[in-house]
């Protein structure tokens, strides 16, 4: 879906969401899947289609918005789109095998083809609804796509979205590279919390851009709720309505292994890499020592931003 991200033979979505995400825990994923769960559910909510509509999962992924909306409504048509071969597959798999197939239609995407066209097989005016979840997040022209939005959905069509806001993040990490920068370096004794701090910012700059100019250029991360919102409102959508869930709590992973293993989005490294690859020994032991301490203190908070954005097709 991104121009910039989900081009070449590389299947970034499907390894992570098939295999990344949960770390290869069978545990792990099925948290991770309840989560997504909710988080569909409240995409869904803002929808009241009538029988024989048709729904637009736009970044369909393995089907999780769209088999849920095939589920809550029998009578309902969803064309399931995405750019991953793997992941289509899967969400047709996976309709069939629920006795939906009939009411379903696999639409490839090709990400080459810049998002004006990306959407050129469907008509003005031809869907009911457009629903997406973690898709519009990294697609790098945002305006663009939710004027396609607009284009395909019929008069007094629905659009409704779930996003996760990765810009604090980011911005955190910019804000601990330029206070490291600024810190001269101690010896001795004395030098072992900058270097944990340093050891820190090593691995979260894998996992998100560390500088105002890779963040600016990161379209997973330059945005938050506000800009989605105007962006909407540019798109000449009516009714906008925009609401931010932040959520601390527990990490899903049920235990440590599975949490070095995770990844926050498909283009973020682990922790396990990190360390395997990038680091010292010394520089290993130390950062993991004091995490996994963290860890088996029950210390490791998550914090999830996701943004929900409900507008109406005048």
């Amino acid at each position: 879906m991104s121009e910039q991200e989900l081009t070449g033979a590389h299947d970034a979505w499907a390894e992570w969401l098939l295999r990344g995400r949960a770390g290869a825990s069978a545990e792990h994923e099925a948290r991770i899947e309840a989560r997504v769960g909710l988080f569909v559910d409240r995409v869904l909510d803002a929808l009241e289609p009538e029988p024989g509509q048709c729904l637009l999962d736009f970044g369909c992924g393995s089907g999780a918005l769209g088999l849920r909306a095939l589920q809550r409504w029998p009578d309902v048509r969803v064309v399931f789109a995405d750019t991953s071969p793997m992941l289509m597959r899967v969400a047709g798999e996976r309709a069939t095998a629920m006795g939906a197939a009939a009411r379903c239609r696999l639409l490839r995407l090709d990400a080459d083809s810049g998002v004006a066209s990306v959407l050129r097989e469907l008509a003005d005016a031809s869907v009911d609804a457009v629903a997406t979840r973690s898709a519009l997040a990294y697609v790098a022209d945002k305006p663009a796509m939710l004027a396609e939005f607009r284009r395909v959905l019929r008069p007094g069509g629905v659009l409704s979205l779930g996003e996760p806001v990765f810009r604090d993040d980011a911005l955190a990490a910019c804000a601990q590279r330029r206070a490291l920068e600024e810190v001269a370096q101690p010896a001795g004794l004395a030098a072992q919390q900058p270097q944990l701090l340093r050891l820190l910012q090593r691995w979260r700059s894998q996992q998100f851009p560390d500088t105002e100019q890779e963040l600016a250029r990161s379209p997973h991360c330059n945005y938050s709720e506000r800009e989605l919102f105007a962006w909407a409102l540019q798109a000449r959508f009516a009714q906008v309505h925009v609401e931010l869930h932040i959520d601390a709590g527990p990490s899903l992973a049920p235990d440590w292994e599975s949490f070095t293993r995770h990844t926050p989005h498909p283009f973020a490294r682990s922790l396990r890499d990190v360390l395997d690859h990038d680091f010292a020994p010394e520089e290993r032991a130390l950062l993991e020592g004091v995490l996994r301490e963290n860890w088996d203190r029950g210390a490791m908070v998550s914090v999830e931003r996701m943004v929900y954005v409900r507008a109406l097709r005048p």
